[in-house]
């Protein structure tokens, strides 16, 4: 026990270690998705300048566009009457000439037009036939929402992806999650694209278009239609004014009036519908080279179009994930 004024003992303690922290893993940075990134986005942006897809798109565009007032349910049905009047001149026209034994060469445009009756007016019904049966179709295709847009929507998304695996391959990691979600932002809104545009439904309607109209898109076909058109032409200047010498009645009359009084209407059609046909085979030859070209790299034409864009959005997206710097596993 001490006592008062005796100096304390002094207890001297061991002294501690020193409190350190722990070493973060080191950061690494996954460098294969990110040049995947970086060759997918080249692809992207290279792909539809080289494959001509703006000028293809535009045309199918264009070629929807103008095709717009022969579609409608009303002048298809004026297309079918004219068709109508037609054929019943040409069996009026052939009734008359047995009955007056009209000598041939007398009438050389009416000559002209019996001999070729039965295919032009075949010729027309087909043509006609092929408009109709694509209607509900091109209806379908007129409703995708921006379908000459879809090639800037490509390179946009390219443009992205270059840049997003270029800042997670070489860029301040500060930045690699803003330009992960950028990639993932434009890659949600190609893959997002066609089902808000219509694209599924449009493009595989498209797909059947093509095939339906391609008998009658071709420039052979538009200068028979021409040849046609020129034979009536030659056949109405006989109609309207030497033969109305010859005697002619009942259903036969009544049909060679009707041909006559509306050839300006029946004409006026015709040289539209042709004239809508040569002014854009070039396009539909342009949206026809869109459903062979997908086929070409193994893709079931126009119909998958829509499908790649989702798989490029869900590549896009998973290359943009596996980019991201992530910290290594500590080996034990």
């Amino acid at each position: 026990m001490t006592t008062l004024g005796e100096p304390l003992l002094t207890l001297e303690l061991p002294s501690a270690p020193p409190v350190t922290a722990g070493v973060a893993a080191p950061l690494r940075r996954p460098k294969g998705p990110a040049l995947g990134l970086i060759g997918l986005g080249v692809l992207l942006v290279l792909g539809p300048i080289i494959g001509g897809l703006f000028a293809k798109t535009a045309a199918g565009e264009q070629m929807i566009e103008q095709f717009a007032p022969h579609m409608q349910s009303d002048v298809l049905a004026r297309y079918g009457s004219d068709i109508h009047i037609l054929r019943n001149g040409a069996t009026g026209i052939d009734t008359v000439y047995r009955a007056q034994h009209v000598p041939s060469g007398r009438y050389p445009g009416i000559d002209e037009f019996r001999g070729q009756s039965t295919a032009i007016v075949g010729r027309a019904s087909g043509l006609l036939d092929r408009v109709e049966g694509a209607r509900g179709d091109y209806q379908q295709v007129a409703r995708i929402g921006g379908f000459d847009r879809i090639p800037f929507l490509i390179v946009i998304c390219g443009i992205v992806d270059i840049y997003g695996g270029c800042v997670m391959l070489a860029g301040r990691r500060s930045r690699a999650w803003p330009a992960a979600i950028l990639v993932i932002v434009a890659s949600a809104a190609i893959a997002v694209y066609p089902v808000v545009s219509g694209l599924f439904g449009g493009a595989q309607a498209g797909q059947r278009m093509v095939h339906s109209l391609a008998p009658v898109m071709t420039p052979h076909e538009v200068r028979q239609l021409q040849n046609d058109f020129i034979v009536l032409v030659g056949a109405d200047g006989d109609l309207s004014t030497t033969f109305r010498g010859v005697p002619h009645a009942g259903q036969s009359a009544t049909a060679i009036t009707a041909l006559v009084k509306d050839w300006p209407r029946i004409s006026s059609d015709l040289a539209s519908l042709v004239g809508v046909i040569n002014d854009n085979t070039g396009n539909f030859d342009a949206l026809n080279d869109l459903d062979t070209s997908t086929r070409a790299v193994g893709l079931s034409g126009l119909g998958s179009f829509p499908w790649l864009l989702v798989g490029i959005g869900v590549v896009s997206t998973g290359l943009a994930i596996g980019a991201l710097p992530r910290r290594e596993k500590e080996s034990r």
